[in-house]
């Protein structure tokens, strides 16, 4: 008799679930379909009062949505991911665990805020469900409750269910986003090898006509040519090389992590780009003496996103300033690094696209439009990212986040 009650009361909640279900919008946004499928977890599963999505961020542990729970606390919810209770336990797809307020050191920062999200703590029980794309475990679901001792059988099936739902709508979501880039990079590549590159080589071909069709030029005249197509040629070397770099880093997955002094490492970038600046730049290094200096990375990928970067705000500033200041988040453990400079700015439609393989702001500057693709790319693998600020008029500032260490973050997600 019991269990068929239970069958009935799991077959009504099933149906109930499947009717809400219908109500999910498969093309809208991460955010808003994780909290549409959050809500109706915790309306379908009995025990759940709160619950909340995590995903990993690089090499970040976020608080996506919450439900039952102050918005703005939640979104302040960041942690390394290696010091997240569930970075112990990457081989589960399910975990319950009894007051996960007992894992967190109180000392943290993620205490103190855990601390006013579960206000009640005397009787609390966490259900933990893994996100996965494909075997790699990108978030969790987390359901809580204050009134059981543990989740029934049915319900931890049923959160199962809702996790398998958003870890497909994750995969899709990543499958489309990387087809259509791939779509969207082929078209540029093609674009880029039939124009950009034979521009260079068109005037290369012309200065060497016009010195073989003009026996009677001068010396010097000579020399000029050569100068320009000197300057083609090394432009178009220096195309091919961004061409190479790309197309090696969508190959590799494999970093050379050792520890590195970053201070150390931006002065060595700055001594290497200072004599393209314009003299009428000044370049200013912010670095404090009571942050840490050492960072365990890649040094070679590392080097080609700051090359890339304050490279960039040297080729566009003419004159004002550029200023690159590196500060330590305590929190999260990042480096901070922010690249201000008093450029022409970027127009704001064009913000959104920057980062796009071969897209370039001006044609009035050379280069492959690769080089913030490189950069993108480079931090993606580092675990960490990028955004960038921007006025007309008003110049630009980057801001690069990138992990103290990530060898206990690599291979785990």
């Amino acid at each position: 008799m019991q269990k068929e009650i239970e069958k009935e009361f799991f077959m009504e909640t099933f149906q109930e679930m499947v009717d809400l279900l219908q109500e999910i919008n498969w093309d809208e946004s991460e955010n808003d379909f994780l909290t549409k499928l959050l809500k109706i977890a915790i309306k379908i599963i009995p025990e759940a009062e709160y619950g909340s999505i995590w995903l990993i961020r690089g090499a970040l542990y976020e608080a996506i949505v919450g439900i039952g729970y102050d918005e703005d606390l939640i979104k302040e919810m960041v942690v390394p991911f290696n010091e997240s209770y569930v970075s112990n336990h990457m081989d589960k797809d399910l975990i319950e665990v009894q007051n996960i307020l007992d894992y967190n050191s109180p000392e943290t920062d993620l205490y103190k805020i855990s601390k006013k999200l579960h206000k009640e703590t005397n009787q609390m029980v966490t259900l933990i469900s893994a996100l996965k794309n494909k075997d790699n475990v990108i978030g969790h679901i987390y359901i809580d409750s204050y009134h059981v001792d543990s989740f029934d059988d049915n319900s931890k099936k049923m959160l199962r269910m809702f996790s398998n739902l958003a870890s497909i709508f994750l995969t899709l979501k990543i499958l489309r986003d990387s087809e259509k880039e791939t779509v969207e990079t082929n078209s540029n590549y093609l674009s880029f090898i039939s124009h950009e590159l034979r521009t260079p080589l068109t005037s290369i071909i012309g200065f060497a006509e016009t010195i073989l069709n003009n026996e009677d030029l001068k010396k010097d005249e000579i020399r000029s040519i050569i100068r320009k197509i000197l300057f083609s040629a090394k432009h178009m070397n220096s195309l091919l090389d961004d061409i190479s770099t790309f197309n090696k880093l969508n190959r590799e997955n494999r970093l050379n992590l050792e520890k590195l002094n970053l201070k150390k490492l931006l002065y060595e970038v700055l001594s290497m780009l200072e004599p393209t600046a314009s003299p009428d730049v000044e370049i200013n290094l912010d670095f404090p003496v009571d942050i840490p200096v050492d960072i365990e990375t890649d040094e070679t990928k590392l080097n080609q996103v700051l090359v890339n970067v304050i490279g960039n705000a040297m080729k566009y500033t003419t004159e004002g300033s550029i200023d690159i200041r590196v500060g330590f988040e305590s929190y999260t453990k990042h480096f901070v690094i922010e690249v201000k400079d008093t450029g022409p700015g970027i127009p704001e439609d064009k913000l959104k696209d920057i980062f796009r393989p071969f897209f370039r702001v001006s044609k009035d500057k050379p280069g492959s439009g690769l080089g913030l693709a490189i950069v993108k790319k480079n931090l993606e693998m580092l675990k960490g990212s990028v955004e960038v600020k921007s006025k007309l008029g008003e110049g630009t500032t980057f801001v690069i986040k990138i992990p103290q260490s990530i060898s206990s973050i690599v291979g785990k997600c």
